[in-house]
């Protein structure tokens, strides 16, 4: 059966929805332009909050992305004039903030009328994901809607499309008493007919409001909620509905006065619990870790400081802080795998609860880094037998799966209220500074702040957190330096360098990296730069020739790792680099340590095709008889040897003792360092292969490469025939 508003209603089913996005810098709508425009949206956009009030006025918007930071009227005002509308006060607001991130300005941005709070960085699979789900539910309210029109055909079709419908619908006389029900809501009721015909509906209704609420919220004794619905504009409002057993759920409804002469109303709703528990449960995320079901840093620093309100108002007692890092916990997921590390990180968290009062908090910021706070101390000492029950409790194995104990430490920094700090950045700081401290004094133990910590290597320790965050998100570079075949003039390779860039402040590698193998962190760090170095030399494919090798420093530590042949042949699959283009060049103390154990570990590499070359010959401690039983390629002799080549008799005596030893054992030297056209020539006469340093080219970044000459000019370097 067709009505003759089916085609109208139709065309509002179709009706493109229209997201409104509210910010005062033009890119980040541009942004939000590129993430959310799929083709089927009208997106509209304002630069001001009195725009914005403007355009809500003019059309009908199904979702709001609304700034909080922003002039004259910020997105809390414009929510806040929202709300104060009945036009406006149903769209829902996701706000986005890049400044108010606490959990503070989240509570608030709710309280303002927010259905979302979202901060910048946007990450844009969760901004999708919700846009989708309130735009789902804008569908949903828009049924409704089209639901109470077709209300106003004759009765016979009504019965008929109601009777088909999927959302409830109720109709009652203006006393409120029930005359009609439809199989949709008899279900969601859980009743028959013959229970609900002719019964208030009061009974099957109960107001969402707070106990000085009435519990009627459809019919009251004057039926002013009748006289007031003809007034106004179906409304979708919601409400808890009561089954016949007696169990409730919560309903999205409209109400809307009956057509014609028959007085009374028709109430359309819908079940919308699931709904609303996604809704909460989004809001839970905010303010929960999501692998270990802790608090995360909003909770965090929520809990700090209402612990600390609490001991003002009562003005004493303690509050102490416990900053909690794992120790070596890279290992773990390094050797046995993220997996492991995650039913780890889920098993310390069970048992860092067990070790403290059901009122205190534990929360985990991220990563291994856990914290504690513990209000209503006596004595900030107590902290101290807390954090002794901590370290024995963590002594004990966890069984993460049959067959498999883990054992691991935890350094503890302790700091409290007042005396380390009187707010909760100042007790962040020094607890995190103590909780260094503990891993410097040995790892495994627990520290108090005290004042000359900060006096003692804080520049060392904000540069080692400045750079295992800098592992964490791999912002390193590689700067590439060729070397230089000295008979042809030729580019025969080139030696990548690990470049690190702080902030504005370039740090140099001689600084940086004794801490990362001082921190263990330099298996991570080693294995980005074989990637990264893979990658960039077949990247350069044919710009380069076939025989250009990629040159890559092993640290001693990398060595050690039992997985690094395995390392290393994925990284030579992943990218497709032939491994006769891969150098890997190590240090003399390498070649001393576990003889054996070495042997096998180059044979291994050798027998993938990888070349092999020492560094910084000359400046350790390489026993003669061992260095000919090592599958090695190359020796380079060590800049200092080279500095002085032609001003020093004894430098040039040793520099020609490496040439000569070296080719006695079938291997080529690499000179390092090489600075002018003298210790060039000087080189050429000892019979040196291959040359490299600033006389040739400084380290460059990969895009500078393909513009160095292939081969050297003349004026650089006389090609000499070989020997």
């Amino acid at each position: 059966m067709n009505s003759p508003d089916k085609r109208a209603i139709d065309i509002d089913y179709h009706h493109r929805q229209t997201l409104l996005l509210v910010d005062d810098r033009p890119e980040n709508i541009a942004s939000l332009e590129a993430l959310l425009d799929d083709g089927r949206r009208e997106l509209l956009s304002a630069n001001s909050g009195e725009r914005a009030l403007q355009l809500l006025l003019e059309h009908e918007v199904a979702l709001v992305l609304l700034d909080v930071q922003m002039p004259v009227m910020n997105g809390y005002e414009v929510a806040r004039l929202m709300r104060s509308n009945r036009k406006t006060r149903g769209i829902p607001i996701i706000f986005i903030t890049a400044i108010e991130r606490d959990e503070a300005a989240a509570i608030r941005g709710y309280q303002a009328g927010a259905i979302d709070y979202i901060t910048k960085p946007v990450n844009s699979v969760v901004l999708q994901s919700k846009v989708a789900l309130f735009l789902e539910l804008d569908l949903a309210r828009r049924r409704l809607q089209h639901a109470y029109l077709r209300l106003e055909n004759t009765k016979a079709y009504y019965e008929s499309m109601l009777n088909a419908a999927g959302e409830g619908v109720i109709g009652v006389d203006r006393e409120g008493t029930v005359k009609f029900i439809n199989p949709a809501a008899l279900a969601m009721l859980a009743s028959s007919p013959t229970d609900v015909i002719g019964q208030q509906f009061a009974q099957f209704s109960q107001a969402r409001h707070g106990p000085d609420r009435p519990d009627e919220l459809i019919a009251d004794e004057e039926s002013i909620f009748f006289r007031l619905g003809r007034a106004v504009s179906p409304e979708v409002e919601e409400a808890w509905f009561r089954r016949a057993d007696g169990s409730r759920f919560l309903s999205s409804y409209c109400r809307s006065p009956l057509a014609g002469k028959v007085d009374g109303e028709v109430i359309v709703f819908q079940d919308i619990t699931e709904r609303r528990a996604l809704e909460d449960e989004l809001r839970q995320q905010t303010v929960t870790d999501f692998l270990t079901g802790l608090g995360n840093r909003n909770a965090f620093k929520a809990a700090l400081h209402a612990a600390l309100e609490h001991a003002r108002r009562m003005g004493g007692g303690h509050v102490a802080l416990m900053f909690i890092d794992l120790d070596h916990f890279k290992r773990i997921n390094d050797n046995l795998g993220h997996e492991v590390g995650d039913l780890l990180l889920k098993a310390v968290a069970h048992r860092l609860r067990e070790q403290v009062r059901a009122y205190d908090v534990v929360a985990r910021l991220g990563g291994d880094e856990f914290t504690i706070v513990l209000g209503d101390l006596e004595f900030p000492d107590d902290a101290a037998t807390v954090a002794r029950k901590i370290l024995n409790a963590l002594r004990q194995p966890f069984t993460l799966r049959e067959g498999l104990d883990v054992v691991v430490g935890a350094s503890i920094g302790i700091a409290t209220f007042p005396e380390c700090g009187e707010d909760t950045e100042s007790l962040m700081r020094t607890a995190d500074v103590a909780m260094y401290q503990a891993k410097r004094d040995g790892r495994n133990l627990y520290a108090f702040y005290q004042p000359e910590m900060n006096s003692r290597g804080h520049g060392a320790l904000m540069l080692e957190q400045a750079l295992r965050q800098a592992v964490e998100n791999e912002s390193f570079s590689l700067h590439y330096q060729p070397q230089i075949d000295l008979q042809t003039g030729c580019m025969v390779g080139l030696e990548g360098l690990m470049r690190w860039q702080h902030g504005e402040q370039p740090i140099e590698p001689a600084v940086f990296v004794p801490i990362l193998e001082d921190t263990g962190l330099m298996i991570r760090a080693g294995h980005w730069v074989f990637a990264a170095g893979c990658r960039q030399r077949v990247a350069w494919g044919s710009a380069l020739p076939g025989t250009c090798t990629i040159a890559l420093n092993v640290s001693a530590r990398q060595f050690a790792d039992k997985f690094l042949v395995q390392a290393i042949h994925r990284t030579l699959e992943q990218y497709r680099l032939p491994p006769s283009q891969l150098e890997l060049e190590l240090t003399e103390s390498i070649l001393m340590s576990n003889t054996d154990a070495t042997r096998s570990v180059l044979k291994a590499l050798k027998g993938m095709g990888i070349r092999l070359s020492v560094d910084d010959f000359g400046t350790g401690y390489s026993s003669l008889a061992y260095l000919k039983q090592f599958p090695l390629d190359a020796l380079k002799i060590d800049r200092q040897f080279i500095k002085h080549l032609t001003t020093s008799e004894k430098d040039a005596a040793i520099a020609t003792s490496i040439i000569q030893l070296a080719h006695n054992l079938e291997l080529k030297v690499v000179a390092e360092g090489v600075e002018n056209v003298e210790q060039v020539d000087m080189l050429q006469q000892l019979g040196c292969d291959i040359a490299q340093g600033y006389y040739f080219s400084r380290p460059m970044p990969a895009e500078a490469v393909p513009a160095f000459p292939i081969r050297q000019p003349d004026a650089v370097i006389r090609p000499r025939p070989a020997p």
